[in-house]
Parts: C-alpha cells; sequence; structure tokens
C-alpha cells in the first residue's frame, strides 16, 4: 500500500488523483489519541473523503467517532435508530427499484446551517455493486475560466427540501418524521473556514434557482455547473464491503448512492446507518 503522506497514525492510499482515500491501521472503535484524530482532521483536509475498512461500530461508537468533528444533528424528515435518535438508517429493501440519492448532492443543502460532514457506516452490502461516487467542489471552482469565477462568486443559490415524504413514502424501512419544508439561500462559492479554499455549492437536488432569478433565468447556468462539476476527473468511486466507515467532507464534495445492483430483481438488500455532523452557516467569497 503507498503511503501519500507520513501521518504517524495510520497509513493512506489515495482512491483516486481528485479525492477519496483508503486509511488502514486505525481502530476507531476506541478512543482516539489527540494525535491520532488530529491526523483524522488533516487527511480529511487533504483527501475530503475517507474510507476506513473493517470496523465494528456498534451505534454509540459511531457517535462517539462522529462528535470529535462536532455535534450530531437528526434528519429533519426521517427517525432514528431506537438507540439514538440522531443517527439513522438509510434502508433499501429487495424489490424497490428507486436510489435513495439519485443526483449527486451535498447532505441538507436547505438548512441554515448544512451538515459539515456524514459519517456512514456499512450495516449491510450487496455482494457487487451499490457505490457510492464523490466529486470535489474545490477543483470544480478551480477549473472555471477566470471570468466565469467573477460571476458565480456574487451569486447566491435558494436551496429547498422539497415534498417531505420523498425521503420515507417509497421505502419500507424509512420511517417518516414529520416536519416543515426546508428552505434556505446559501452563497454559490462558499470558502472552506480550515483551508480557505473556495469551492462551488450546487446540486438540482436541492438548489432549485439563483437568489432573486427565476427558476427559467436560473437554469442554463446551474446546469452547466452542475453538470462540470461531476465530470469523471474531479471524482472518485468508493466501494463499499461491511464495516466499512466513510467519512467525508459536506461542505467540499458531492455524492451520491449508484443502484446499480439491482436489488429489486436480486433480492439484493442495503442498510447503511449514518451520523450528520453539524455544520455553520456557509462562509461566502465576497
Amino acid at each position: 500500500m503507498s503511503v501519500t503522506k507520513p501521518y504517524s497514525s495510520f497509513e493512506v492510499a489515495p482512491i483516486s488523483g481528485a479525492l477519496g482515500a483508503v486509511v488502514t491501521g486505525i481502530d476507531l472503535s476506541k478512543d482516539l489519541e489527540p494525535a491520532q484524530l488530529k491526523d483524522v482532521k488533516s487527511a480529511l483536509n487533504e483527501f475530503l473523503v475517507l474510507l476506513f475498512r473493517d470496523q465494528s461500530l456498534t451505534v454509540a461508537g459511531q457517535r462517539n467517532f462522529a462528535e470529535h468533528f462536532g455535534p450530531l444533528i437528526p434528519h429533519p424528515y426521517v427517525h432514528g435508530v431506537d438507540e439514538d435518535p440522531d443517527i439513522f438508517q438509510i434502508v433499501r429493501e429487495p424489490g424497490e427499484d428507486y436510489s435513495w440519492d439519485n443526483f449527486y448532492h451535498s447532505d441538507l443543502m436547505f438548512l441554515e446551517r448544512p451538515p459539515m460532514g456524514s459519517a456512514l457506516y456499512a450495516e449491510e452490502v450487496p455482494p457487487y455493486g451499490a457505490d457510492t461516487e464523490f466529486c470535489n467542489m474545490y477543483l470544480a471552482y478551480e477549473a472555471l475560466s477566470d471570468g466565469l469565477k467573477q460571476v458565480v462568486d456574487s451569486l447566491r443559490v435558494v436551496n429547498e427540501s422539497g415534498d417531505t415524504k420523498q425521503w420515507s413514502a417509497t421505502y419500507e424501512g424509512m420511517h417518516e418524521k414529520k416536519n416543515e419544508e426546508g428552505r434556505s439561500v446559501h452563497p454559490l462559492v462558499r470558502v472552506h473556514p480550515d483551508t480557505g479554499r473556495k469551492s462551488l455549492y450546487v446540486s438540482p437536488a436541492f438548489s432549485t434557482r439563483f437568489d432573486g432569478m427565476t427558476v427559467a433565468e436560473s437554469k442554463p447556468l446551474m446546469d452547466y455547473l452542475y453538470e462540470h462539476a461531476i465530470q469523471s476527473r474531479f471524482g472518485c468511486r468508493l466501494h463499499w464491503e461491511k464495516g466499512s466507515l466513510a467519512l467525508w467532507d459536506n461542505r467540499v464534495s458531492l455524492h451520491h448512492a449508484v443502484a446499480d445492483y439491482f436489488g429489486e430483481v436480486t433480492a439484493h438488500r442495503r442498510v447503511m446507518r449514518r451520523a450528520t455532523i453539524q455544520g455553520e452557516v456557509p462562509i461566502p467569497a465576497h
């Protein structure tokens, strides 16, 4: 395994040149030493997505790890597990043919303080497929022309949850929590509080229009930026195994689950357990 940086606590192997790394040599079920936590945070800033293999995590253990990065927040429209209301399961039962996140997105973009990150643990996965794809929104912004950067730096985006029933209505294993629809306006280009780098922050999963513009006026540029951002050269593909935990920075990446195992005909089940970490109000470019 190639080591890209001399982290003292573990080994790191990149998944792609754009983002993502597999981390080995650390047991997340144990309390992290200060040096280990410092290394994990440094690696997260470097790679944006970290995949830890062969972990054995209870709900309490998952919370203990995730809380190193900030307070946990519950999902507004899906009930949590019995042991912890802030942690919930994403369940696709055999026979269900709809993917829970069929667009690249950053989690809960419609909140006033969208998540800093998510820690997703694989409880049950199909024997093949069901990967998660990510893209690096730093690189997406940095690849724009200087002229377009000047335009997007000043724009703000309206992000909306849409119909809250979409989160649970078509899934036997997802249980509805009744709350009002969410809506927030955020900068299209946000600044990371640790690195100071700019990144795009837009997805058709939640982003409906630019603030002060109509949907029709917004659509051409919004569509262009989204298609630009999800180019394969900006991305990586993460393959799940039972006991894998992925930690990613929601502020500077988009992700989506690849529904390529066809559970509706193969009778395979996918169960993922997510802890969502509270973030800050996005920092604008200007």
